[in-house]
């Protein structure tokens, strides 16, 4: 299999798929690394039918293992998504097979909040495709280079629909494996869907490779600790990037920073992220617990994706004021216990001030008026203005 290739993306200096038409980002063009050519649709499938029964209409996405288009079932009269893999990926038969096995596996999961697969195919030239529903919304990082970071209570809202969309794929026995805001879709009303399944183990077996040219194959702020190590995949991986989702969402940065993606996977591997409440002063620090179970380096020790949710819905509830806050002794009581549905980790552990019980019983005051005032949690006096 031709080897995928990551290049530092000269607009936003993020590490980006070759081949990419834009930035995720910016939006700004991207170029091909070894030319100054433009991405275009090099398949030639526009204007084709598939399967006698697709009519393709327009390219609408591209990455690393393959082109999506808009196209039409015409027997039906109904839009859908067609994913095509690249040809140089499907000249192995191990990956095609792969290609089509993710999305047969894909397509048991059915939920709200994960993409639908509805068919499989093979072009003339023998490329593999699947058949999705069209999704009209946008990436979740493309909000997030518009906007910075989210409301506290928007961001509760995405996090637990992308651990439930999780856990129904988890209860299949299917893992994501490449979670991060490029494959969150966010609909109308704030309603999103988890697209791209098994992408990065199509990528490499091994989900993460360093070349010996330095390039990274997977995407390097989202992988857990025990990948960066060589580990194997699991349900914790998705765990993880799902966590860093929600810091990110939260905080407005990633909680693993470095110069180079090798310091990246360093900090990743043995740093602490700053809490969130410490990094954004209006931040509950009952949010903390929750980003510390899921960044637990450990694998086995990290809150699941089931746990995780359980925590989210408990501190939606407690902000707005449906269940007491802990106090400060409470809080302390609870420090042994695990994660369920009735507790949530404690901050004992993290870095905390004398003055963050009082702030944490003034914000829950606050919240207790309107539930909507989630919503508008943005700033306080102690924090600086977004950009």
């Amino acid at each position: 299999m031709a080897p995928v290739h990551f290049r530092r993306c000269p607009h936003c200096q993020l590490p980006h798929e070759v081949g990419i038409a834009a930035c995720p980002f910016t939006d700004k063009p991207l170029f091909d690394t070894e030319t100054t050519r433009r991405a275009t649709d090099d398949l030639g499938l526009v204007g084709t039918r598939l399967d006698d029964k697709y009519q393709v209409l327009e390219e609408i996405g591209r990455g690393a293992t393959g082109r999506v288009y808009r196209a039409e079932h015409v027997r039906i009269g109904r839009e859908v998504a067609l994913k095509v893999l690249l040809g140089e990926l499907a000249r192995s038969p191990r990956v095609r097979d792969r290609f089509l096995r993710e999305a047969q596996a894909t397509g048991r999961v059915e939920h709200a909040n994960v993409v639908q697969i509805w068919d499989v195919g093979l072009t003339s030239d023998g490329l593999p495709f699947m058949v999705m529903e069209l999704l009209r919304g946008e990436p979740l990082s493309k909000r997030l280079a518009r906007e910075r970071r989210l409301p506290l209570g928007v961001a509760l809202r995405v996090a637990a629909q992308v651990l439930e969309g999780l856990a129904a794929a988890h209860a299949a026995e299917v893992i994501h494996r490449d979670v991060k805001p490029e494959n969150v879709i966010v609909l109308g009303e704030e309603r999103v869907k988890l697209v791209d399944f098994g992408v990065a183990r199509l990528l490499d077996a091994a989900a993460l490779a360093i070349t010996g040219r330095g390039d990274l194959v997977g995407t390097p702020a989202y992988v857990a600790p025990e990948l960066a190590s060589g580990g194997a995949v699991g349900a914790a991986c998705d765990a993880w990037a799902a966590t860093v989702m929600l810091y990110e969402m939260v905080v407005g940065e990633l909680p693993f920073a470095g110069g180079t993606v090798v310091e990246q996977l360093a900090a990743i591997a043995h740093a602490a992220p700053t809490p969130p409440s410490q990094a954004r002063s209006y931040l509950p620090p009952r949010l903390d617990g929750v980003i510390a179970s899921g960044l637990a380096k450990d694998p086995d020790a990290r809150a699941t994706v089931p746990a995780l949710l359980e925590m989210l819905r408990r501190l939606e509830r407690e902000l707005e004021g449906r269940v007491p806050v802990e106090t400060g002794e409470e809080a302390a009581s609870n420090a042994d216990t695990a994660p369920s549905a009735d507790t949530l980790p404690t901050t004992d552990t993290l870095p905390t001030t004398g003055a963050r019980t009082p702030r944490r019983a003034h914000f829950a005051d606050t919240l207790r008026e309107p539930p909507s005032v989630l919503d508008t949690i943005v700033l306080d006096s102690g924090d600086e203005p977004l950009d």
